[in-house]
């Protein structure tokens, strides 16, 4: 199974409790908020772990996605990193003040993002 950049925001809706579209007709988490956190962590990994990148040449520009037309994308990077951005979606999309919110597992999560890029495998 191809692991795509629709796929880990729809992992990250579940995550999130955000499957059930409420009274108005629409999610709690809208999809450019989700894109836009896959971005950036995008651009976080790119500064902590630049090796990550390689394949898409060092001196070139990170890729930045959009809705809808980006959701069947494959995943930009080595599949290895697909949980961590996960965990980036999730936690960065919770920090927002929401009444739904837990500051605490948004910090954990993204703890766990950083950690989770910085671990060498051996």
């Amino acid at each position: 199974m191809a692991l795509t950049i629709g796929g880990l925001l729809t992992e990250a809706r579940g995550l999130l409790t955000d499957t059930i579209p409420t009274v108005g007709g629409d999610t709690r988490y809208s999809d450019a908020d989700l894109v836009a956190a896959f971005n950036d962590a995008l651009l976080q990994a790119r500064a902590k772990r630049p090796d990550a990148f390689l394949d898409m040449g060092l001196r070139n520009t990170v890729p930045q996605y959009a809705m809808p037309g980006d959701v069947s994308t494959a995943f930009p990077i080595d599949a290895a990193y697909y949980p961590a951005f996960l965990f980036y979606v999730v936690g960065r999309t919770e920090m927002r003040e929401d009444t739904f919110s837990n500051d605490g597992r948004a910090v954990a999560l993204m703890n766990r993002f950083v950690s989770q890029l910085l671990t060498v495998a051996s």
